[in-house]
């Protein structure tokens, strides 16, 4: 969670048991982290939420990555380039991207591209120290330096990285069996341990050996992640075979293992990824155990027939292991590009389970031709037949529409990410993945997405301009046609209508309490939206009963603890200033205010799902959802959110914050919408037609104010006396007249 304010104001007078009330401010970061190799991955940290990792490989080239979560809950992205030679030259701690992610964020870095990774190296001896391809040297102490890489350097590091590969390929040698370039024989993280800590067995150890043949029967080097499926806390380790080789010590047990086989080409390029697991094995509990890895046996190629013709540009395997006692574990790859994925085929497990996913998406022959397709299978064994056919009877046909401010630089792509959704991944955010030449805006897009793993998916977009937005999970139907705009304005701070799983953005437990309002939401009601990477001036101030009790200039929500137990009044107002951006012509500045009251209760229909969760929340302390109002906008508008109509239309949708349909019901007393041509100094009145919240609304767009961004104002109310007025600046634009 982003947590960067606490503060403590006396309580108030009807708290209870509770002597203080403490605010602790939290917002949405998003950090980027540059890997060694120039590949980037971008670490967002929502409140209440896991952290989510969406990677950027370098541009130009086709990357892949295995990412993994170790035993203490670092994340790790190793890049695939890197893997002939993790652990003989290339230490693991290069790819902590937890670590990483806190370097970076402590420093005063000003572009993702001047990041430095600082590294230490040592040198064979005689070797005279010199800065590897890539790398700038800092000092050196006799066989020992410090150096460091930065994301512009570092593709001419990957690409030493390939040429060693590749000629190692052309003579007929195991991808990095020759020692690493000029002379180095370690490079780790700055300051990273040496690993050499001496832990204490807590079970008897025996010895398991892994061999590993390649496809041509020679001995070849593999990662795994090694599981004792009686329990992970026996043994859930990551283990390194080198030439052909691992012996680790472990607990005697029921075990699986999951890896993955590279094959490189004379450029250093991979040729095949070879997916191999063992859904089960044993080991002694006495002598040493043997299991042998035969790479020729992960020969199921895998492959997905589409309706039009298309071209694979994304394939992610996501493996899921779960232990005897119910814990899971899991390890994801990620490639972009045509490389074609081999798998081989497994049982169910005899001893906990397993789950894999392969999600696969391809591009259209042409951008222009406007469509791609994703989809996802899952199964709990790993099939020997991977040659999956779809038909338009099998696949949701999704119509995607891009928007973006028309003062935003649209010379380079935004993004689009789809995530399977399943039991295994109920979040989506693991599998949120997009092509690295990612998606132009504004724009019209079908996305067919399949239904092999449920049809349930996250989605994410990220536009040039970087507002991002997030999409709840949504299960699509085949067969059936569905419309996402994404960025569609006027954006706004909202909470939202939400579906599937959450954390409870606006919800109490006993005397806890939470109101986080994300700033840029935009037509959609079950999305949320923030600025990823773009400095905006704002003020969230929390009053209880009149009295404040929180205020920022840099956050956009906050967790109270020691809230009243009896009915209370609460009231957000929440600035935005983006004015002094050029990059934003629309929706530059938004003043929200916002009031209901909370009477403490439990069950009803505000209790909030049980598949979700709250701040404060225990087995004796429900979490209950706020009972605060929600603004959804609906304008017509095209995708630079500009109307050419003499007369404007907007469907306005009043109600409040909900999660899977719990939530306040409180009938809507009244919904008043205002326009102003001149910055707000004055208002003229719309026509809104409707009731309890659904709403038709038109006002004229002036040919004396074509070219111009009219600001508009709505308030509205419920019969429980909450309220909600909300003012956004350049809402919209007027379109120019036509030359």
């Amino acid at each position: 969670m982003a947590v960067a304010l606490l503060t403590s104001v006396p309580a108030l007078a009807d708290v209870g048991s509770a002597s203080t009330l403490t605010a602790t401010g939290v917002a949405t970061t998003a950090t980027t982290v540059t890997l060694v190799t120039g590949d980037q991955v971008v670490v967002t940290a929502r409140p209440g939420q896991q952290t989510s990792y969406a990677m950027r490989p370098v541009a130009g080239g086709a990357g892949a990555f295995e990412s993994y979560d170790d035993a203490s809950g670092d994340h790790y992205a190793v890049p695939v380039v890197a893997m002939p030679y993790l652990g003989k030259g290339l230490d693991l701690s290069l790819f902590d991207v937890t670590r990483l992610a806190q370097e970076t964020s402590s420093d005063n870095v000003v572009s993702s591209d001047n990041q430095r990774i600082s590294v230490d190296l040592s040198f064979a001896p005689g070797a005279t120290p010199t800065g590897p391809a890539g790398v700038t040297l800092t000092s050196v102490d006799g066989s020992a330096a410090q150096g460091y890489l930065t994301a512009s350097s570092g593709t001419a590091f990957t690409a030493a990285l390939r040429r060693q590969i590749g000629a190692d390929v052309a003579a007929g040698r195991q991808p990095g069996a020759t020692p690493l370039f000029d002379g180095v024989t370690s490079m780790s993280l700055a300051g990273a341990p040496d690993g050499g800590t001496t832990v204490s067995p807590q079970y008897a150890l025996n010895i398991l050996q892994i061999n590993a043949t390649g496809m041509s029967g020679r001995p070849t080097g593999a990662y795994l992640s090694l599981y004792n499926t009686d329990s992970f806390t026996r043994e859930n380790v990551s283990v390194n075979v080198v030439n052909g080789v691992a012996r680790v010590a472990v607990p005697a047990g029921n075990y699986g293992l999951y890896g993955v086989f590279y094959d490189y080409n004379t450029q250093g390029q991979l040729a095949a990824l070879r997916q191999f697991s063992l859904s089960d094995f044993t080991v002694s509990a006495t002598g040493t155990t043997t299991v042998p890895l035969d790479e020729t046996t992960a020969s199921s190629q895998f492959s997905v027939a589409t309706p039009r013709p298309a071209t694979q540009d994304i394939v992610m395997t996501d493996y899921f292991r779960r232990d005897a006692t119910g814990a899971t574990s899991s390890m994801l790859l990620s490639l972009w590009g045509s490389t074609p994925l081999y798998t081989n085929a497994q049982p169910a497990a005899r001893v906990g389970a397993i789950h894999d996913v392969i999600q696969w998406g391809a591009e259209a022959p042409s951008a222009s031709d406007g469509y791609r397709y994703d989809v996802a299978y899952g199964s709990d064994d790993v099939p020997a037949d991977q040659a999956h056919v779809e038909k338009a009877s099998t696949l949701a046909t999704v119509q995607e529409h891009f928007a973006i401010d028309p003062a935003a630089n649209n010379s380079y792509s935004g993004s689009l990410l789809n995530g399977f959704v399943d039991s295994y991944n109920n979040a989506g955010g693991d599998s949120l993945i997009s092509p690295w030449n990612g998606q132009r805006w504004p724009a019209d897009v079908t996305d067919y997405l399949g239904t092999g793993d449920g049809g349930t998916w996250a989605q994410m977009a990220s536009s040039p301009a970087n507002v991002w937005q997030y999409g709840d999970p949504l299960t699509f139907a085949s067969g059936r046609s569905y419309t996402v705009d994404w960025n569609h304005g006027p954006l706004k701070p909202e909470l939202a209508q939400h579906t599937g799983y959450q954390f409870c953005f606006a919800c109490a437990a006993g005397s806890n309490l939470t109101v986080i309002l994300d700033p840029a939401v935009d037509s959609e009601p079950t999305h949320v939206g923030f600025y990823s990477f773009v400095t905006v001036p704002e003020n969230f101030t929390l009053y209880a009963d009149g009295q404040q009790v929180f205020n920022s200039t840099y956050q956009d929500g906050v967790e109270l603890q020691g809230v009243p137990t009896t009915p209370t009044t609460y009231r957000t107002v929440y600035d935005t200033d983006l004015s002094g951006n050029s990059k934003f012509s629309q929706s530059t500045k938004t003043h929200t205010d916002l009031t209901f009251r909370y009477t403490p209760q439990t069950g009803g229909s505000s209790a909030l799902p049980a598949a979700d969760y709250c701040f404060g929340e225990s087995d004796s302390t429900p979490c209950q959802i706020l009972p605060a109002l929600t603004l959804g906008y609906q304008l017509t508008s095209d995708n630079n959110n500009t109307s050419d109509q003499l007369i404007q239309s907007m469907r306005l949708n009043v109600g409040h914050v909900s999660y899977d349909g719990a939530g306040s019901h409180s009938r809507i007393t009244s919904a008043n919408v205002s326009v102003s041509y001149d910055g707000g100094t004055t208002w003229k009145p719309t026509l809104v037609v409707g009731l309890n919240g659904t709403y038709e609304v038109v006002w004229p767009n002036p040919v004396s104010k074509r070219g111009t961004s009219p600001a508009i104002k709505v308030t509205a109310t419920d019969a429980a006396g909450g309220s909600i007025t909300q003012t956004i600046t350049n809402a919209y634009t007027i379109a120019a007249p036509k030359s």
